[in-house]
């Protein structure tokens, strides 16, 4: 399939009519953290109005922001839900909470991190959700794995592939992006700045 169709084909997807493609960045850095994403992921398959399509592999990454802990593992997931974001929202704090996570320090240690990176086309900002995700376009751990799944889903903001921000990314990892981007707003400090900041 072509990149140009496939692109289509994603975005085809990701409307709004019937359920919602989304796509969701799980990490770990406390414990058994593959289990940490194996339960985050058998919980997210459980939940009512979400389907879980497809997985990527684990990738083990170094930690970013505070450095003093240890590596994480990433993964992504494709969903399909009939949930209106901010309950999806709602689930996966849920879902966090049950596997031991606790929100009292940023950017700290976690058993389980879920993030929604991309709900279909959407374009949201809230006090406690953006979508896209803000730092989805600077994170390669975050991009890796989405990129394994959906090489040609397009960011509803920037307008280019998975393929293509990895690429982009990987070529400029000393540099950092400009967050101006439209669509974006500041990102608030505090408990309820659950998007997360990494």
């Amino acid at each position: 399939m072509s990149k140009k169709k496939a692109s289509k084909l994603s975005r085809t997807r990701s409307g709004r009519a019937g359920p919602n493609v989304a796509y969701l960045g799980l990490g770990s850095n406390m414990g058994d953290r593959e289990e940490f994403i194996e339960q985050a992921i058998f919980l997210l398959s459980k939940a009512p109005g979400l389907r879980v399509l497809k997985r990527s592999t684990n990738y083990e990454t170094e930690p970013e922001g505070e450095e003093e802990q240890p590596n994480f593992i990433n993964a992504a997931v494709e969903i399909e839900t009939s949930l209106a974001p901010q309950k999806l929202l709602s689930v996966i704090q849920d879902i966090e909470t049950a596997l031991g996570r606790e929100r009292e320090f940023e950017w700290g240690p976690r058993p389980i991190d879920i993030d929604i990176l991309i709900f279909g086309d959407r374009v949201i900002s809230t006090d406690n959700l953006q979508i896209p995700h803000p730092l989805l376009h600077e994170r390669i751990f975050a991009l890796q794995p989405l990129k394994e799944i959906a090489p040609y889903l397009v960011h509803p903001i920037l307008e280019k592939t998975m393929e293509e921000l990895l690429e982009e990314r990987s070529q400029t990892s000393n540099e950092k992006y400009d967050d101006a981007l439209p669509g974006f707003k500041e990102i608030k400090r505090g408990v309820a700045d659950d998007y997360e900041k990494w």
